[in-house]
């Protein structure tokens, strides 16, 4: 394959020959370039991702190989399960779960699902791939995740499910969460007056979360966690990103008529302090 970009040690962005833009993941595989040809030896590719959304390309940059071989194990595992195809993007939106995951049991954030039991009864193959893939983070990753997160890993295939009969529904749907998601980002440039770097790695995160936030809006679902006390606190320590989010918040309400917990404003909180103060 011919290198049109690299993207950082393990993945580098080529075109096929058939002319396909295709993202190469691999250990160390940058390395591998040929630096007079451009060229890309196929013993040195692990894994390809064809179709990788934009917002998606940054998350390569920050998702541990380790963590994104474990989400392409259990995509696999899925495909071979699920009455229904997954999207391009299921391994690489799967991995940034499974980061998020991780962080917050390092952290000791523990979120309640209390819809575990209707999601275990609805999407039955779905929880027992969740089941699967917190089996597999503990073995490969030495991670134990509490089984709350059996459910998340369910809810996550089921909003990456691509279905003929709701294509046209979901391209309707991915544009009103993406004017959504610009109509926040310019609440914090006009809040902080600056300009959010809309490729860099901080929003692509944050975008990816508001599109998980906006699908359980839509499902009528609704994020818990322990952390109510902790938004508090995070809250009264912003004044200006305090402003942002009340600004999102009714942007959210206005769009789609729903309310979100504390538990997702602290979320939400986060990622408004992250791409107004990205990382140097």
């Amino acid at each position: 394959m011919r290198v049109a970009k690299r993207i950082n040690n393990n993945a580098v962005m080529c075109v096929d020959s058939k002319g396909r833009s295709v993202v190469a993941f691999g250990k160390g595989i940058a390395f591998a370039i040929d630096k007079e040809t451009g060229e890309l030896p196929l013993s040195a590719i692990e894994r390809t991702f064809y179709n990788v959304d934009e917002h998606y390309l940054a998350l390569l940059e920050e998702l541990s190989p380790a963590v994104l071989a474990v989400s392409a194990d259990v995509v696999e595992a899925a495909d071979l399960e699920l009455p229904y195809e997954l999207s391009h993007n299921a391994v690489l939106a799967l991995a940034d779960h499974i980061t998020f995951a991780i962080q917050r049991e390092r952290k000791g954030i523990v979120i309640q699902m209390p819809l575990a039991y209707d999601v275990a009864q609805m999407y039955p193959v779905e929880y027992r791939v969740g089941e699967y893939a917190v089996g597999q983070i503990s073995r490969k990753l030495g991670v134990d995740l509490p089984k709350c997160e059996v459910v998340g890993v369910a809810l996550c295939l089921v909003n990456a499910s691509l279905t003929p009969e709701d294509a046209a529904a979901s391209a309707d749907q991915a544009a009103t969460d993406n004017d959504v998601i610009e109509k926040i980002a310019r609440i914090v440039e006009d809040v902080y007056a600056i300009s959010v770097d809309r490729d860099g790695f901080e929003f692509a995160r944050f975008a990816t979360h508001m599109h998980y936030l906006i699908g359980r809006i839509r499902q009528g679902e609704s994020m818990y966690t322990d952390g109510s006390e902790l938004y508090g606190e995070v809250r009264a320590q912003s004044e200006r990103g305090a402003a942002c989010l009340d600004r999102v918040v009714e942007l959210l309400s206005d769009t789609f008529g729903e309310n979100i917990t504390d538990s997702e404003k602290l979320y939400v909180l986060m990622h408004i302090l992250r791409i107004s103060h990205p990382r140097v």
